[in-house]
């Protein structure tokens, strides 16, 4: 099976693949709605909205911090997340600008 490599892409493509990559599970996805507008949320308010174990939601917040649509500030033992609503921005319109490019 041949590997993809993807030193043969253009920069903004692969940056683009791995942004798209964060978002390809829906718990992710589910993530970035319970927080949409609601400015920070504490981790364990995600964990309890999620049909998941906190493990498995650590993961996928993970995920998405990594990809830069989560901002996080630790209070005590407390830590809270926020969406990065300028990024998913920046993202949805380099996705377009992609698609569209002609």
């Amino acid at each position: 099976m041949p590997v993809a490599k993807l030193e043969v892409f253009e920069k903004p493509l692969v940056d683009l693949a791995g942004f798209a990559r964060a978002l390809a599970h829906p718990a992710r996805i589910r993530i970035l709605r319970e927080l949409a507008g609601r400015g920070e949320v504490a981790c364990m308010e995600i964990v309890n909205a999620l049909p998941l174990s906190q493990p498995a939601c650590s993961r996928h917040i993970n995920e998405l911090r990594k990809a830069g649509l989560l901002k996080s500030r630790t209070r005590g033992s407390h830590v809270y997340f926020k969406l990065d609503e300028a990024a998913l921005k920046r993202f949805c319109q380099a996705m377009n600008r992609t698609l569209h490019s002609a």
